[in-house]
């Protein structure tokens, strides 16, 4: 009978540490290998396509004199045709150099107002004379990939 419990014992383990096991490594392994035989049977085209949509990239700022400048190089590096992107710097209520630096730049549309009313006001006030139909949000000090 004793012969018989450790036995039970021994297998509700087993159990216990393959769903343990499964739960923190094996759900991954199970996707990858997945993944990878979609791949082999279905590769992945590349898309070509021969028409990019308007798309314009509205930064808010507010006092990032810091890293204006760096956002502004990363933005204008982007790997998109430069004909179908429009950049958008919204720095209501900006009282540092934020200004100066992003009007040395003729690409960038910098649009200003004194008070600060906050990001989601400057945002949404800018957002009526925007016309492209995507459009990209995101930060001062966020860089992005090319």
């Amino acid at each position: 009978k004793k012969r018989s419990e450790m036995e039970i014992l021994i297998v509700i383990s087993i159990v216990a540490l393959s769903i343990l096991f499964y739960s923190y490594l094996g759900y991954g392994i199970v996707l990858f290998a997945l993944v990878k035989i979609k791949r082999f049977f279905a590769p992945r085209k590349p898309v070509e396509t021969t028409e990019w949509p308007e798309v314009t990239m509205l930064v808010a700022a507010y006092n990032e004199q810091d890293c204006v400048e760096d956002k502004i190089r990363n933005s204008l590096s982007l790997s998109y045709p430069s004909d179908k992107i429009k950049f958008l710097f919204v720095t209501d209520g900006s009282t540092d150099k934020t200004n100066e630096i992003i009007t040395k730049y003729p690409a960038i549309t910098l649009e200003h107002r004194p008070e600060r009313k906050g990001k989601l006001a400057a945002v949404e006030r800018v957002m009526k004379s925007i016309t492209s139909p995507i459009t990209i949000f995101t930060d001062a000090n966020t860089l992005l990939n090319k």
